[in-house]
């Protein structure tokens, strides 16, 4: 499995200042990598899955009753986050500021990979926090939260 890599000891980081003009100013790597993102999301059970997905558009020909797909507009994804919840937690106090605040603000976000290629062990991205909602659950569970981040710029992988 070359280029394989586990999860364990990768880390999320958020920055505290929204990002300004994402279409200029958050379109390339170096935008993010001149930022200063120290704030570290702590006790994150699960990140989960996002990246680039293509809208399906489909066109039936009435000749052949052939059907042509393409590629339509596409969207980044989104974070669903699982914390074990700690508001005193630098990080998970932004997330929950930002996903509490009616703003339409887009923060930046890293990740870095823990045995990754050099080259390749960061992502960044910016993203509009929708969500931290307290999941309490039964007796025999640790207070989590659950976070939902939607991806709002192009990612980009880099080195840190």
């Amino acid at each position: 499995m070359a280029g394989s890599f586990g999860v364990l000891g990768s880390r999320l980081y958020v920055g505290d200042t929204a990002l300004v003009n994402i279409e200029d100013a958050a379109d390339a790597l170096a935008d993010f990598t001149s930022l200063s993102l120290s704030a570290e999301v702590g006790l994150i059970e699960s990140i989960g899955n996002f990246g680039k997905v293509f809208d399906l558009v489909t066109f039936q020909a009435i000749k052949d009753g052939r059907t042509y797909k393409f590629k339509g507009g596409y969207n980044g994804g989104s974070l669903q986050m699982v914390v074990a919840s700690d508001i005193t937690d630098t990080g998970q106090a932004l997330l929950q500021t930002f996903a509490n605040s009616p703003s339409q603000s887009t923060y930046p976000f890293k990740i870095t990979l823990n045995g990754a290629d050099a080259m390749f062990d960061t992502i960044y991205f910016g993203g509009k926090v929708f969500s931290y909602e307290f999941v309490l659950g039964a007796v025999n569970n640790v207070v989590k939260a659950n976070v939902r981040v939607e991806v709002n710029t192009e990612i980009f992988i880099g080195a840190a």
